[in-house]
C-alpha cells in the first residue's frame, strides 16, 4: 500500500489569470509545503492575501513535508 499520495495542479499559462498564478507558485521553492500551508489555512478558517504567505515561517516545517513529498 502507498503512504503517500499525490494530488496534481495543472495550469493553462495561455490564460493570464492561470499564467499569474504559475508564477507565483513558481516563486516557492517548495510547492509541495506552499499548497499544504493554503490548504492548512483554509481548514483553520483563515482569510487574507496569499501572496504574503511565507511557507520558511509555516506551521508546516521542511522536516514534517519530507516525510510527505
Amino acid at each position: 500500500m502507498k503512504v503517500i499520495k499525490t494530488k496534481g495542479v495543472s495550469f493553462n499559462v495561455v490564460d493570464p489569470f492561470q499564467k499569474r498564478l504559475f508564477d507565483h507558485a513558481a516563486r516557492h521553492t517548495n510547492f509541495s509545503a506552499y499548497v499544504k500551508s493554503l490548504i492548512q489555512r483554509d481548514m483553520e478558517g483563515g482569510t487574507g492575501n496569499t501572496s504574503t504567505i511565507d511557507t520558511a515561517v509555516s506551521p508546516i516545517t521542511d522536516d514534517i513535508v519530507r516525510g510527505f513529498v
